[in-house]
This record gives structure tokens, C-alpha cells and sequence, in this order.
């Protein structure tokens, strides 16, 4: 289930701005806008009905079954959306991948069984062309009509959900489960393919506001930041700036972490904040990524603002007061305490001198804490002449990883070193890189999926002291 969700959620991220420039077009020129233009909403039809459902297939068919998988993928959706009297959107979620598949087998069962050198572009291109023409055909006599009548049958049961008691009871399984860094599955593969079903049909959709709300978060930060020493403080400041303006809302959760009794202080000020967009039947015209509160007040039907904006605020004073009454205090910030002294480039130890490339190839990589250190074979720091290249990774290769890659450019500007950072997914981690940096909870996947790169796991994103650490074992290798 969690591929599914990392799988949904990709096709959904990397498709963003089209779902956003949608939803800006509905929201502002829609029955819902501000200045309401029948002319402009012309361009919302061919866009939600074909050019989306196109591209969320294209986009399965390539992370599945690469180019040829993409090609063919987008075809066979399109037979979907001639044959479908309801949106397609969630159709080519779901054909878009299977296509791919397909494809992939295929491909992998006639390449062994080629009769000689020579033929592969060929048999390549016949065999394409016929699994297109099979496929289409397929979704254009009998997908179509059956995927419509369950989009009906799938309207009329969140409609159901959507107005009854129990919608806010939600916040139980998704804020423990954003916490644990699933929110991008959560937002992306979950509840923004049925906000982007739902914003079809009805023009706007709740299910935006369920895990993308900034409230809960901002409680907690500010009940962190209150209850830290003096000195301690900046690091909860500029995570509340990054989260709340900036929509990152992946600077939290060590806190979380590090307290998890901060766990029913979330869920309790998800339930107001859901409670209060229910009651008031607001939402948003499409997925707000990031989660800024600029983007929720840009993405708001113009009658939803001031309720969307009160529902945020009464999620964060219900999580900030409930955070006070259960910490006594924080005793230290999570990015000070986890990253000062077991956070480091591994097989480099704190010197002044510089350190040979010999010294540092095939160490292993000490682990983060005892508990780990029987579980995790963490792997070395190999092959590593110089780094040229740094790339930070996170699940979706958006919030938390490009907030990280900037502040590391900016670090690395001021110790005057000119070294190429970038940010990806980990499903997308460029084989060049010379190091990945990601959150420590991502480090086994970074591993298996990139094993002879040297990774550099961090628990917090924020702090500043653990970049002039890094920076500082970066320069051993410029």
C-alpha cells in the first residue's frame, strides 16, 4: 500500500502546476470566483477532461514502463476519456501505471526471445504500436462506461462522508501518519486524488484542507518555541516562518518526535479545524503544494476565506493550548540536541587538518544511535575523490528538500566554495550525485536504492550549526 501511495502521489506532484493553474482559473473566474467570465472557464473543460487525465497518464506510464510506457499510456487514456461520461482524472491514475506495466513486461519477454541482432527497433515499434491499439480499444468499448458509473457510485459515497459526523475523525489516522513523513502520500496520493475528482464535480473540494492545514502545526512550533530556553529559540522561530509562510511542513515533526505526546495536540487540532470547514462547507479549488497560508487564501473560493482562515486559526490555538498543558518543557531543540554531535560526514573526523581520500574509503558509517547499531548496515563512504555534486532528497523532491538545498547553496556561498546542490525524490535520485543528504527516516531507502553513494542523514532541516558542520566536512573533499 505505501508504494500505491508513493506511486499516486508522484503522478499527482509532478503534474502540480497544471492541477494549480486549474484551480487559480476556477477559483477566480469560476461560480465560486471573484470575478465570475464564462468566456475564460472555457479553458477549464478541455484542460480537467483531457489535458490533465492525458498528463496523470503519461506520467504513470513513464515511472512504470519509462518513455515507450509513457507514449503508449497516454493513448490508451485518451480511449478512456472518449468512452467516459465523468471526469477521467482517477481513471488515468489507475491506467496510466498499468499500461506502463504492461509495456515493461512485455518489452523484458520479447527481448529474450528476439531471433537475432538487429531487430530490436523493429519489433520494438510493431510490438508498441500493437499493445496501443489493443489497450484503446479495450478502454474506449469497456473501461469508459464502467469507470463512470463508478465515479458516480464513488461521488455519492464522499458526499455521504463528506456531510456526516464522522469526516473530522479523519485527523486519527492522517496527522500520526504525517508525522511519520507519509504526508506526502497522504496529501498527494490519498486526499488530493479525491479533492481533484471532487473539485471537477463540485467546483471546490475539503478533502485539500484535511492533511495540508497549516493550524495544527503552527500550535505545536509555537508551544516548542514558549517553552524553550532563550538561547534555544531561533531554531523553533525559523521553523514556524518555514512552515506556516513557507508551506514546509516537514519542519515539525522532530519536535513530534522527539515528544510524542505532541501526537494528541495535532489530532485534537485537526478535529477542529475539520470540524470547522465542515460546518461552514468550504474547500479549496486544488491541492495547495506547499501548504503555505499564502496558497490556501490564493486557492480559496472568494465566500471560503475568512471561514477557511478562522478554521486555521482555531486548529492552531486548540493544538498550542493542549501542546502547553502537556510539556512541562522542551529541553533542548531537536535540530541542537540530535544534530550536534552524531550527525556527520561519515569516516571524517573532526580535525583541523585535511583528511586523505584513503582514510575515508571504505569506513563504515557509524550508526546514529545504539539502537540502530544492530539493526542498520549502513553503507561506506566509497570512492570519493571530491564532491561536485550534493543533492538533498526527500519523498516528494519538493517541500523539505528544496528549503534544505537552498540553505546549503547559501552556506556554501559564504565559505566561498562552488559546488553544484541540488534536490530530487527518492524515487529519482540522479545516479551523478557525489552526496545525498536526506532525513534521517529516509536513509535505508536512500541506501538500497543508491548504494555506493555516501549519504549524510540529518533529523532536522533548520539547523543552522549542523550546515556549518556539513560545510565544514564538505570542504575536506573540495
Amino acid at each position: 500500500m505505501k508504494k500505491l501511495g508513493q506511486l499516486l502521489s508522484a503522478i499527482v506532484y509532478q503534474n502540480i502546476a497544471v492541477i494549480i493553474v486549474a484551480g487559480i482559473i476556477q477559483g477566480i473566474f469560476g461560480v465560486y470566483g471573484w470575478w465570475y467570465n464564462d468566456r475564460i472557464l472555457l479553458l477549464l473543460n478541455p484542460i480537467n477532461n483531457i489535458l490533465l487525465p492525458i498528463l496523470l497518464g503519461y506520467t504513470g506510464g513513464r515511472l512504470i514502463g519509462g518513455q515507450r510506457g509513457a507514449v503508449i499510456a497516454s493513448i490508451v487514456t485518451y480511449g478512456l476519456i472518449l468512452s467516459s461520461s465523468a471526469p477521467a482524472i482517477l481513471g488515468a491514475m489507475i491506467i496510466g501505471p498499468l499500461t506502463g506495466w504492461v509495456v515493461k513486461k512485455l518489452d523484458h519477454v520479447v527481448k529474450k526471445k528476439l531471433p537475432g541482432a538487429g531487430y530490436e527497433l523493429l519489433i520494438g515499434n510493431v510490438l508498441a504500436a500493437m499493445i496501443a491499439t489493443v489497450l484503446t480499444i479495450i478502454c474506449f468499448f469497456y473501461v469508459g462506461q464502467t469507470f463512470s458509473t463508478v465515479v458516480e457510485w464513488l461521488t455519492k459515497l464522499l458526499e455521504t462522508i463528506i456531510y456526516s459526523g464522522w469526516l473530522p475523525l479523519t485527523a486519527t489516522i492522517i496527522e500520526p501518519a504525517k508525522v511519520l513523513f507519509l504526508n506526502n502520500i497522504i496529501n498527494f496520493g490519498v486526499l488530493g486524488s479525491l479533492g481533484i475528482q471532487q473539485a471537477e464535480e463540485l467546483g471546490k473540494s475539503i478533502f485539500f484542507l484535511l492533511g495540508a492545514n497549516p493550524g495544527p502545526g503552527l500550535g505545536v512550533l509555537l508551544a516548542c518555541w514558549l517553552k524553550m530556553k532563550a538561547e534555544q529559540r531561533k531554531g523553533a522561530k525559523l521553523a514556524v516562518f518555514i512552515h506556516f509562510f513557507g508551506g514546509i511542513q516537514e519542519v515539525y515533526f522532530p519536535y513530534v518526535l522527539m515528544n510524542p505526546l505532541l501526537i494528541l495536540p495535532l489530532i485534537l487540532g485537526s478535529m477542529v479545524g475539520v470540524f470547522t470547514f465542515q460546518m461552514f462547507d468550504v474547500g479549496l479549488v486544488a491541492i495547495p503544494s506547499p501548504g503555505s497560508i499564502f496558497l490556501f487564501i490564493a486557492l480559496a473560493p472568494k465566500e471560503d476565506v475568512l471561514f477557511i482562515i478562522l478554521g486555521i486559526l482555531l486548529s492552531a490555538i486548540a493544538t498550542f493550548f493542549c501542546s502547553m498543558f502537556l510539556l512541562k518543557r522542551v529541553p533542548d531543540s531537536p535540530p541542537l540536541q540530535e544534530n550536534g554531535e552524531d550527525i556527520k560526514i561519515y569516516g571524517v573526523e573532526k580535525s583541523e587538518k585535511p583528511v586523505k581520500k584513503e582514510e575515508t574509503d571504505n569506513v563504515i558509517l557509524p550508526p546514529l544511535n545504539k539502537e540502530r547499531e544492530e539493526t542498520e548496515n549502513i553503507s561506506a563512504f566509497a570512492n570519493i575523490d571530491k564532491i561536485e555534486k550534493i543533492f538533498f532528497i526527500c519523498e516528494a523532491g519538493m517541500g523539505s528538500s528544496a528549503m534544505g538545498a537552498a540553505m546549503l547553496k547559501k552556506k556554501l556561498k559564504q565559505a566561498n566554495m562552488t559546488i553544484e546542490v541540488g534536490n530530487a525524490s527518492i524515487s529519482e535520485i540522479p545516479e551523478y550525485a557525489d552526496l545525498i543528504i536526506c532525513h534521517q527516516k529516509f536513509l535505508s531507502v536512500v541506501q538500497k536504492t543508491v548504494p555506493n553513494k555516501a549519504c549524510y542523514p540529518l533529523r532536522s532541516f533548520t539547523d543552522m550549526k549542523g550546515y556549518d558542520e556539513l560545510v565544514e566536512r564538505i570542504n575536506h573533499f573540495v
